[in-house]
């Protein structure tokens, strides 16, 4: 990390504002948030209000895959969102779906960890260690030669986790992390979360389960 990234926060927004084409009306306007290292950030509310279409203005799919009207500014570590190509964007800011089935893509799990750092053509002596830290971090060394296609929900969910912290992004952003998992492994899902934000990451995270959410002191 240099001193001017050590300086800037990871998460800018300034008066965001989003209209899915074909739309009469914005789904979600004139947003400000400034996220720093470090803090917890959860973003709770009803169906449709606007939480995944903040989501995807963030780690950059709105415009790209979603097309529509985008007003304001995302900026990352200062660098404005619409300006880096989705490749330098999934490096800074780590998604995890609500629905895990459509972000795995490996038929292996150690192959899925290790999906985003083979795209990185990085060497293989370090995609293997980065997958497998992530996979003990998350304590699923045990599966990483299952086939994901036999995975539960819950374990499908620490597997997109992990691949997504082998990324090691400076933002990690959850979309209802909670929904496949049993009290249990929620329970380890959020303290690894605080983990997270004591290092140093920023983290937004989307969840209808706030109760438990609110067990981990999140700042806003």
């Amino acid at each position: 990390m240099n001193e001017t990234t050590a300086t800037v926060d990871p998460l800018v927004i300034k008066d965001l504002s989003f209209r899915y084409q074909r739309r009469d009306t914005f789904a979600i306007r004139d947003i400000n948030l400034n996220v720093k290292a470090g803090e917890i950030i959860l973003i709770a509310g009803a169906s449709g209000c606007g939480k995944t279409t903040l989501a995807r203005c963030v780690n950059g799919l709105n415009p790209r895959s979603y097309k529509g009207e985008l007003k304001g500014a995302v900026e990352i570590l200062g660098e404005d969102v619409k300006d880096m190509q989705l490749v330098k964007i999934s490096q800074m800011v780590g998604t995890v779906l609500q629905d895990p089935e459509r972000q795995i893509l490996g038929t292996k799990v150690i192959n899925e960890v290790a999906f985003g750092l083979e795209n990185l053509a990085l060497p293989r002596e370090e995609i293997i260690e980065r997958a497998q830290s992530a996979m003990k971090r998350l304590r699923i060394s045990q599966l990483q030669d299952r086939d994901t296609f036999s995975l539960s929900g819950g374990e499908k969910q620490k597997v997109a986790l992990a691949g997504v912290l082998a990324m090691r992004p400076r933002i990690l952003m959850l979309d209802e992390p909670l929904a496949s998992l049993d009290p249990a492994s929620a329970h380890e899902t959020l303290d690894l979360v605080r983990e997270l934000a004591d290092e140093g990451m920023a983290v937004l995270m989307i969840e209808h389960r706030v109760d438990e959410v609110l067990s981990i002191n999140p700042d806003r």
